[in-house]
């Protein structure tokens, strides 16, 4: 089965953030969410994350997010979390199972991502899209136990070997 998008996406803006954030290479953090993933899906190849990413962090200097990149980044991973799209709220509690679940749809290709990224920021100059409340982190988001202890893992010079 395989990954829902909104997740795929999520991980591929915490790999750009992880990776802004720090003096590892990109593919540490991709591997990190391919193999985090791969226990509860089908296996998603480490370049679907860096690609993506790496075309993400182009749009970022193309906007000059500058030091706002890892603040833009957090708040689309809370809006694809909570919405499924502007004004459309995500049902976090389900009947059957729980939001983590695999789904039978097929990924969509990466640069999805990047198209819901930029309507994000746009929305967000335009103040009609939501940001993340004071505080909230996703690896403290209870809503996706998997996820989060997932985003929690940390990342060391050794995961790249």
């Amino acid at each position: 089965m395989n990954c829902p998008n909104w997740i795929y996406e999520i991980c591929i803006a915490r790999v750009t953030s992880e990776y802004l954030s720090s003096e590892l290479d990109i593919v540490a953090f991709a591997k990190k969410y391919s193999e985090g993933l791969a226990i509860s899906y089908n296996p998603i190849p480490i370049e679907a994350f860096s690609e993506p990413t790496e075309q993400i962090i182009i749009f970022l200097a193309e906007i000059e997010a500058g030091e706002n990149a890892v603040e833009l980044l957090e708040n689309f991973t809370y809006f694809r979390l909570y919405f499924e799209a502007l004004n459309v709220p995500r049902k976090l509690k389900t009947v059957f199972g729980n939001i983590e679940d695999p789904v039978k749809q097929p990924l969509e290709p990466k640069e999805n991502t990047l198209k819901a990224l930029r309507a994000y920021i746009f929305g967000l100059r335009s103040n009609t899209v939501p940001t993340r409340p004071a505080g909230w982190l996703l690896e403290k988001d209870e809503n996706i136990p998997k996820l989060a202890e997932l985003v929690a893992k940390p990342v060391t010079i050794l995961d790249i070997l």
